[in-house]
């Protein structure tokens, strides 16, 4: 069973699930992808947008209920998948802003366009709040494309690194397969997560994800990512 620690399962929040009929869809598929746990982790703009948050908890809960309802093994856990702004710092001090379920790890975004500098620049401020930066969907960023930057982000900064699965499942081209090599074969990556947004075009796909994961890189390769998610979790 795999640990979901990026979804955008909960609707009417983001631009994930719409419509609750469509979470009770994605749960059910979440299921039956192999996932018990899921850490919901709706997007956050700190200081620029308002985040929603009586509708995040109420939707939330009936998330919960429906999966008690219909008897599912499955667990939701809440977070956030944080675009990081000047804010960002300050308001993870504050408490103010959720971290992975509820623990000393925090899920960064970055828009394609920032440059290596600005990335490297928020990931060494998130990690003087004495949290630890989780970049979200790595793979997105061009500025940190290469091996040796995300060499040097866990270096400086002890940053982790997380690949959506259904980068996984589709071919790349060939400098961006030796990066993906490079991540897995020198445990680079600490995630694999779905990133799920729909049922359709953005479904889970946690399974294939880990099964090419386990099959291009081998079994202590895919042990590894899950017992990192699982660790989450236990802390």
């Amino acid at each position: 069973m795999f640990t979901d620690i990026h979804s955008h399962v909960i609707w009417g929040v983001d631009d994930g699930a719409e419509t609750a009929e469509e979470t009770f869809g994605m749960l059910k598929a979440a299921v039956a992808d192999g996932i018990d746990t899921i850490i919901c982790t709706p997007h956050m703009t700190p200081g620029v947008y308002e985040f929603p948050e009586e509708d995040f908890q109420a939707h939330f809960r009936e998330a919960s209920e429906f999966i008690e309802t219909e008897g599912l093994n499955l667990k939701l856990l809440q977070g956030a998948e944080i675009l990081y702004t000047d804010s960002t710092p300050r308001l993870l001090r504050e408490g103010k802003i959720p971290t992975l379920a509820g623990s000393r790890f925090a899920m960064i975004e970055f828009s394609p366009t920032h440059s290596k500098e600005f990335i490297f620049n928020a990931l060494q401020k998130v990690a003087g709040t004495g949290l630890v930066p989780v970049v979200a969907h790595m793979e997105r960023y061009p500025a940190i494309g290469k091996i040796d930057e995300a060499r040097e982000l866990k270096r400086r900064f002890g940053a982790l690194i997380q690949i959506n699965a259904r980068s996984l499942t589709r071919k790349q081209p060939f400098f961006r397969r030796k990066f993906f090599d490079a991540l897995f074969t020198e445990g680079i990556c600490d995630f694999i997560a779905t990133d799920t947004h729909a049922m359709e075009g953005r479904e889970t796909c946690m399974t294939a994800g880990m099964k090419i994961a386990e099959e291009k890189y081998g079994a202590e390769c895919a042990r590894r990512l899950e017992t990192a998610a699982r660790g989450i979790i236990r802390i």
